[in-house]
């Protein structure tokens, strides 16, 4: 029986209990010393000019290359077969000789890539199943883990949230029995101030008591993933309920924002929400201001790349360089999302987007690939959650979870924006219930069967 079992075999108040250990682990883990003295280094950085940032980037990517010529053999073993100078490897451009990681590389031999310095140290272990359900284990020390939270924290910060200000998040946990029939649907981790909602009760039945427990508690902030907070929206939307004390910040993450999914929450809190988009594994991250929609990229913690798939050379795959986890770096590791490269006005990079996933593109029977497919149902009000299935003969079809029955004007305006987009193969739609998620708990936007 694995420990999930049996936490969810235990009484609610010894769930709450163990939630709150676990929760305790977390603090220490994330918020121990030396904490403090890495905030203030991300919080001094953030006035430091694109020069200055890129300086101290590539700095930082010199003592990791040599790292991990010195201490992690699957890098050392490259350099000496491939007889390449890890000393060469001075900026991010010089990266170019390095091959471009996946979780199968590391996968065959994950002790390959643990340094021998943390052989006897205590490590992290993480994992993380991305967005397609494929699990990937791996380690960081501590110092990385609060390097993480460091960086995320300076992008509330940014946004008006003070440290440790309580919040309702909306992820993937298991934190209340699938087979429970009644609030609550959420635990308290309060050592750091978070109230965990579960994501696999959220149907029409229960978001009542969602929202009755945020308007109890009056949090001023929400921070999850977009398809998870979206049935709290589209349920405020269609009852015309609001919370009486007015949300000041959501801050999304772990998903591409669709336009109808902001659409909907703009409507019911009453507030624009803000984009993070980072990955468990620490080698990339770029964040939203509270103006603008472009992500600016911390130059400071990771190294971003975008890697160019077709003629846009701004356009391409994001490929990420750890340059905090020394227990386990990953130099130039495969993401599977897509992105646009840019700089904003003061020379900073950003991406300008995230495109989606690189399973989030349709294959059209000329050879074109359709991607950025999010605009779809940027004004089908009607439409809660939607999903493009495309089958092996190029068709599609449309999954819907609709708020009304009388949804024609809704698929007008889908159908129309394919059209418009160039598709030109048949389109069709199906209603339903909900529809599943991965087993990361997350929204895959395209399925397609085509090879």
């Amino acid at each position: 029986m694995s420990a999930t079992d049996w936490y969810f075999r235990l009484p609610l108040p010894m769930q709450n209990a163990a939630t709150y250990i676990v929760a305790a682990k977390n603090r220490w883990e994330r918020y121990g010393a030396p904490f403090g003295e890495i905030m203030a280094g991300y919080r001094e950085r953030a006035s430091w000019s694109a020069d200055h940032l890129a300086a101290y980037r590539d700095e930082r990517l010199r003592l990791m290359v040599d790292h991990c010529y010195r201490t992690v053999p699957y890098y050392a073993r490259w350099f000496r077969d491939n007889e390449i100078d890890p000393a060469s490897i001075k900026t991010v451009d010089d990266l170019a000789v390095l091959p471009v990681l996946s979780k199968d590389d590391v996968r065959a031999c994950p002790e390959d890539f643990l340094s021998c310095l943390f052989a006897n140290r205590r490590v992290i272990r993480r994992h993380t199943s991305g967005t397609t359900g494929s699990s990937f284990q791996f380690v960081m020390d501590r110092r990385a883990v609060m390097e993480q939270w460091a960086v995320t924290w300076r992008y509330w910060e940014g946004l008006g949230i003070s440290f440790d200000t309580p919040h309702a998040m909306f992820g993937t946990r298991r934190i209340a029995s699938p087979s429970q029939a009644k609030p609550p649907y959420w635990r308290s981790k309060a050592p750091v101030q978070e109230w965990y909602f579960s994501a696999f009760h959220e149907s029409d039945e229960n978001m009542p008591a969602y929202f009755d427990e945020i308007e109890r508690r009056g949090f001023s902030w929400i921070h999850g993933y977009p398809s998870l907070v979206t049935p709290l929206a589209a349920y405020m939307v269609e009852k015309g309920r609001r919370f009486s004390r007015p949300l000041s910040h959501v801050t999304l993450a772990a998903e591409n924002l669709l336009a109808h999914q902001r659409a909907l929450m703009v409507e019911a809190f009453g507030v624009e929400p803000r984009m993070h988009y980072a990955s468990t594994e620490g080698v990339a991250n770029a964040s939203q201001g509270p103006e603008g929609e472009a992500y600016r990229i911390d130059e400071d913690y990771a190294v971003t790349e975008v890697l160019p798939l077709d003629e846009d050379p701004l356009s391409g795959e994001i490929v990420g360089t750890s340059l905090t986890n020394y227990a386990m770096p990953l130099l130039r590791w495969r993401l599977r999302d897509i992105g646009r490269e840019g700089r904003d006005g003061d020379g900073y990079r950003t991406l300008v987007s995230i495109d989606g996933r690189t399973e989030d593109y349709l294959r059209l029977p000329s050879g074109i690939r359709m991607g950025k497919l999010d605009h779809v149902f940027k004004d089908t009000r009607h439409f809660r959650e939607a999903q493009i299935r495309q089958a092996a003969d190029y068709s599609l079809e449309l999954w819907v979870v609709s708020t009304q029955q009388d949804t024609s004007a809704d698929e007008a305006i889908a159908l129309r924006e394919l059209r418009e987009s160039g598709c030109d193969v048949p389109v069709s739609f199906r209603y339903v219930e909900s529809i599943p998620k991965t087993k990361a708990g997350k929204l895959q936007f395209v399925i397609s069967e085509v090879e």
